[in-house]
């Protein structure tokens, strides 16, 4: 009889021991630990195509900023190609064309700075009229995350990004595409 007291003593013990572990395995490893993240794309060229009148200063302003970039990149490769010839011309000791290009020089520098100056002005000016648009990209940021985690979605990424070279998305289902429903959602505040 001592015996098998002893023996369930010890089947108790060694109950009471595995249903220790188990809770210890529990702890050190929550099942709550291991989230399945949970991706959707969106196509942003669609959404934005659905809303040209919010992106159209944004555009215009990108536009303009490139432009000027271009002129100010001209001005400045055409000073460079002066300055050489100036240098060139100070090598072989001829000092009235040298004198000539420095001249040039000075004045298509000063062209540039009041050019600069005034296109500068004008990209700030633009800027101000773009808080519109910025607003519009807030809210587009904004349905696009609660269209997300309406859905259940961790993970938002572009399906269709402008440098296509660069797209992450090599394939999706229909089915996690948010783009008509952020669509949707922006036309319902409208």
């Amino acid at each position: 009889m001592e015996r098998s007291m002893a023996s369930g003593r010890s089947g108790i013990a060694a109950r009471v021991l595995a249903l220790a572990a188990a809770l210890a395995f529990c702890t050190v490893f929550p099942a709550s630990a291991q989230q399945i993240t949970r991706v959707a794309v969106i196509d942003l060229t669609r959404v934005l195509a659905a809303f040209p009148q919010d992106v159209a200063a944004i555009k215009n302003f990108e536009t303009r900023k490139a432009d000027v970039q271009a002129a100010v990149d001209a001005r400045t490769a055409e000073i460079k190609r002066l300055q050489s010839k100036k240098a060139v011309a100070e090598s072989s000791d001829d000092a009235e064309t040298a004198k000539n290009l420095d001249q040039e020089i000075a004045i298509k520098t000063a062209d540039l700075k009041e050019y600069a100056s005034a296109r500068q002005n004008e990209l700030d000016l633009l800027v101000r009229a773009l808080s519109s648009s910025a607003s519009f990209l807030k809210k587009l940021n904004a349905k696009m995350a609660q269209v997300a985690e309406a859905e259940g979605y961790t993970l938002v990424l572009n399906s269709k990004p402008q440098d296509q070279g660069s797209s992450i998305v090599l394939w999706n289902s229909s089915a996690v595409d948010i783009t008509d429903k952020v669509i949707q959602s922006l036309n319902a505040d409208r």
